[in-house]
């Protein structure tokens, strides 16, 4: 038997200040070439790091990470906005698939629908609010609420806890250390 301590599992860990400022750039849409440059770093720990924030998080994928870091507190919620047109069922799906870290496969099966189709949905929704990428895309969900903290189900099967009043939303500049509660 280990001396050391036993640690809490490790999604309910906070994110670093690296992570939450490589994870607000991603959820601006940023390539990892463009965060690299940006926060003189490699694109190597970018990848690493992002790895490390979903295995926290218990998700997998950039765009349930961000999906993850808004409904946990870890990022500053994006300000709302108006869309100017309404959207369709079929597009609320594929937001809401995104941003539980389904990949097309996944999305697909539930959607009952050819993997080509769930591709061509993603890909229609993204050029529709002109989002960069699939994280970007979380982020817009975010700010025309289609994607809100009621989203907690992930693929992974991870149940995420919503922002709570006595742990308000972090920035960049100010992020506690220590650990979330884990739930009882």
């Amino acid at each position: 038997m280990s001396a050391r301590p036993a640690r809490p599992p490790a999604k309910y860990l906070d994110l670093t200040p690296a992570q939450v400022r490589i994870a607000q750039k991603v959820a601006e849409g940023k390539s990892t070439d463009a965060i690299a440059s940006d926060l003189t770093i490699t694109a190597g720990t970018i990848n690493v790091q992002m790895k490390h924030c979903g295995q926290k998080l218990g998700v997998s994928g950039r765009a349930a990470v961000v999906h993850a870091c808004y409904v946990t507190g870890q990022l500053k919620r994006p300000e709302k906005a108006a869309f100017p047109e309404t959207f369709s069922d079929a597009e609320t799906e594929t937001w809401r698939m995104i941003a539980t870290g389904a990949t097309s496969k996944d999305y697909a099966d539930r959607a009952r629908i050819s993997r080509d189709e769930a591709l061509q949905r993603i890909r229609a929704l993204r050029e529709r609010v002109r989002a960069h990428n699939d994280p970007h895309l979380v982020t817009l969900g975010w700010t025309y609420g289609v994607i809100d903290a009621s989203l907690v189900e992930m693929i992974s099967g991870t149940v995420l806890r919503a922002l709570t009043p006595a742990r308000p939303a972090q920035t960049e500049l100010s992020v506690p250390r220590g650990t979330l509660p884990i739930p009882t």
